[in-house]
């Protein structure tokens, strides 16, 4: 029709589909000025700056729903109320997106260590760790494979609940306290390393302290005690003394290996502190 715009018209001036224009009349959002006899739908130019404007505001994320509701009753407040909104929500995902891109550079440098790890296999070192911020969840049963297995899922599936990305960096505590006990994995339970910007308040939110430990890298699990008297008897007969809890770190897991799923890659860690 003269002075109108067809759809695919329409379409090409703003660079989208025709199948775009038919479903936004469909929901009502931007509906043609004519629709003749035939079906056929029409524009008028000056709907030119209410498509641009829809155009924009989906460019930028923003949903249909809430770009039709802001059309119906657009005025400068509810613009700058919509922009300020959706600006936030942004932020909220950029800083979301943020902690995935470190999550994932920490489990590429920790996999980029493990050949050099390979060849310190159970050597005990001193080695300086800062701060660590865990979630931790004691084992509720007699700790083996299963337990372990089970109760990492439930500290992971906490931390989903929470919105929060689990780490890559997770592992088992045993209590200082325990090592004189008969059962020494008495209190003992899982923990993920958190982020470090991460200051969600979680009631199973622990601090592991900075400062020296005695570590030694392993072939096995938590549950298997001789590496860990292995250590501990390095530890005396150099004369530290075990100054908090027992971490027992896991570096790969058994998903690695082809040939075997009993033992995990791990990092047993003990503060310690000169006599």
């Amino acid at each position: 029709m003269k002075g109108l715009l067809s759809v695919g018209e329409m379409a090409k001036i703003h660079s989208i589909s025709r199948q775009t224009l038919i479903h936004y009349d469909k929901i009502g959002l931007f509906k043609p000025m004519v629709v003749d006899e035939n079906g056929y739908r029409y524009y008028s130019f000056n709907q030119i700056p209410f498509l641009r404007e829809i155009c924009y505001l989906k460019s930028v994320g923003i949903k249909l729903k809430y770009i039709k509701k802001h059309i119906e009753n657009r005025n400068l407040d509810s613009s700058i109320s919509l922009l300020r909104y959706h600006k936030d929500f942004l932020g909220r995902e950029i800083q979301k997106m943020l902690t995935i891109h470190d999550s994932i550079e920490n489990r590429i440098k920790a996999y980029e260590k493990v050949e050099d790890k390979n060849q310190e296999l159970y050597l005990p070192t001193i080695e300086y760790f800062p701060k660590r911020r865990v979630v931790f969840l004691p084992y509720e049963n007699e700790l083996c494979k299963e337990e372990l297995h089970i109760t990492m899922m439930k500290a992971w599936s906490m931390l989903e609940i929470n919105k929060i990305q689990p780490s890559n960096r997770f592992g088992t505590i045993i209590p200082k306290n325990s090592l004189e006990k008969s059962n020494i994995f008495e209190g003992a339970g899982v923990y993920i390393i958190l982020n470090i910007n991460d200051d969600s308040e979680l009631e199973n939110a622990v601090t592991l302290p900075a400062g020296k430990y005695a570590c030694m890298y392993k072939y096995g699990m938590p549950y298997q005690k001789e590496y860990l008297c292995s250590l501990i008897k390095w530890i005396e007969e150099n004369e530290y003394t075990i100054a908090g809890d027992i971490i027992d770190e896991c570096i790969l897991d058994s998903t690695f290996y082809k040939n075997s799923t009993d033992v995990d890659f791990c990092q047993l860690q003990i503060p310690v502190e000169k006599y």
